[in-house]
């Protein structure tokens, strides 16, 4: 990271990076009380400490350590501040769905089960409520109306898909509907927790209601098969990329631009990443259908077989075809489900931080556009005075206009410089979330192989006395 010399090197760095260190309410030099005054006030009295010896806990419990350090030396009586927090727990699952209605009225509905304590609003400790996909996508249009444009990251749904849309919906084989509820019942897990993590969204009405009204929600209006909240994404994606052909933004803070390297960087490496286990997962699978025609084939050849030892050890090597077949097929969906879907949610996640990022660009430009508009209405306003040899109507207007400029470049400023203090904020949580939950992602991959090549292992061994047994 960089230094803080270097962060505030620029014209507007040290607006936007800046915290103000506010002084305590009570700090060190606060004036020593004597009891014995009358005129002390009730609330700067100092506790009675006077015990005969020397005692290290602090006379006067100014803050949370003091307290700690009080209670710790004084366990027969302390002064209780403040009750100490409660932890917070927010667990949702989805491992139930169902398919509604025939035809292309037919659709799915997941079911989910929330836990939840500590959390403000939240009246129970556990709901259970039933959501059709398109209930997401409305909840994620007002999540992004709301909070994007304070700087917050937003996780991104699953996106409706064609292939899924037509399973659903033509499709009359109930494995068919069964594989895209189980894929998306995933995705939508891992979407709400995400939400729910973040601690200005967890206590968001809208997700409140959506994780404990036990009841249908007003279907939203912008989810249709070809949604036209994707629509207004791509068309606003284009207004900006047209924005900075037109009005490009010289970066003047160092820790942005650093920032942003950084994150085309990790997006590139994730990318490649996550090519890499959809090759890894599809070879899996191609593993256990080899396997699974082998085992087929060497019955066939144990079946035809004259030599009872030869054929007892072809059968016995048809099980264990069989059962390696197996466990690289589970594999290959360990691998798809906790490994490739894990990045495929990052480089998701990442795309998020990007559209912050834009965000701050399109405020940056609002504003920078507030000031060239103050600077042409005060050219019109002098033109005028010189024209008309003093004030006249016209000149009065533009001067309430410039007044009313002013004020909105003031405001505009302000808007940039808290936009990029929340997207520092969201850049330092993404960061420490990204590297915890990258290790899970690697721990995880790294068991699950053990598990199953261990579990190849055994079945190897049992099968090499059968080999050893064969009789020429």
């Amino acid at each position: 990271m960089l230094s803080e010399e270097e962060v505030h090197s620029n014209s507007y760095a040290d607006r936007t990076g800046a915290v103000i260190d506010r002084q305590t309410f009570f700090g060190d030099d606060c004036d020593e009380i004597n009891l014995g005054n009358e005129d002390t006030p009730p609330s700067k009295l100092r506790l009675n400490t006077s015990t005969g010896t020397e005692n290290t806990s602090p006379a006067v419990i100014n803050s949370i350590e003091d307290h700690d350090q009080y209670h710790d030396n004084h366990n027969d009586h302390y002064a209780q501040i403040s009750p100490e927090p409660v932890p917070i727990k927010f667990n949702i699952i989805i491992r139930e769905f169902e398919k509604r209605g025939d035809g292309m009225n037919a659709y799915i509905v997941y079911k989910l089960q929330t836990e939840v304590s500590g959390v403000v609003g939240y009246a129970k400790t556990y709901y259970e409520t039933w959501r059709r996909f398109s209930d997401f996508l409305g909840l994620h249009g007002k999540i992004v109306e709301k909070y994007l444009s304070k700087g917050i990251v937003i996780p991104q749904p699953p996106e409706k898909s064609i292939s899924a849309l037509t399973k659903t919906k033509t499709n009359s084989d109930p494995a068919m509907s069964r594989e895209v509820g189980i894929q998306r019942a995933r995705h939508l897990e891992r979407y709400v927790s995400r939400l729910v993590q973040h601690p200005r969204m967890r206590n968001d009405c809208d997700l409140r209601d959506f994780l404990t009204i036990d009841s249908d929600l007003p279907k939203a209006v912008q989810t249709a098969a070809l949604s036209s909240f994707g629509v207004k994404k791509i068309f606003k994606n284009f207004q900006v990329v047209f924005s900075k052909m037109a009005f490009h933004m010289e970066e003047g803070d160092r820790w942005f631009e650093q920032v942003q390297s950084q994150i085309d960087e990790l997006d590139e490496a994730l990318r490649k990443l996550y090519t890499v286990t959809e090759s890894l997962v599809a070879s899996r699978r191609e593993m256990a259908t080899s396997g699974e025609l082998l085992g087929k084939a060497l019955s066939m050849l144990a079946a035809c077989e004259e030599s009872t030892s030869l054929s007892r050890a072809l059968s016995a090597l048809t099980d264990v075809t069989e059962s390696v077949s197996n466990a690289w097929g589970k594999q290959a969906e360990i691998d798809n489900a906790k490994f490739s879907e894990a990045i495929y949610e990052y480089i998701m996640l990442i795309s998020a931080l990007k559209d912050v990022f834009g965000e701050r660009v399109r405020a940056w430009q609002q504003w920078q556009d507030a000031q060239q508009t103050l600077s042409r209405k005060r050219d019109q306003k002098t033109k005028i005075d010189l024209a008309a040899g003093g004030r006249n109507e016209k000149s009065d207007q533009l001067k309430a206009e410039i007044e009313e400029t002013v004020l909105r470049i003031d405001q505009l400023e302000q808007h940039f410089g808290e936009l990029s203090k929340a997207i520092r904020e969201e850049v330092a949580r993404f960061d420490t979330d990204r590297k915890t939950d990258m290790k899970k992602i690697l721990i995880d991959y790294m068991e699950s192989m053990i598990h199953t090549h261990t579990e190849m292992l055994q079945l190897w061994e049992k099968f090499e006395p059968q080999a050893h047994n064969i009789q020429l």
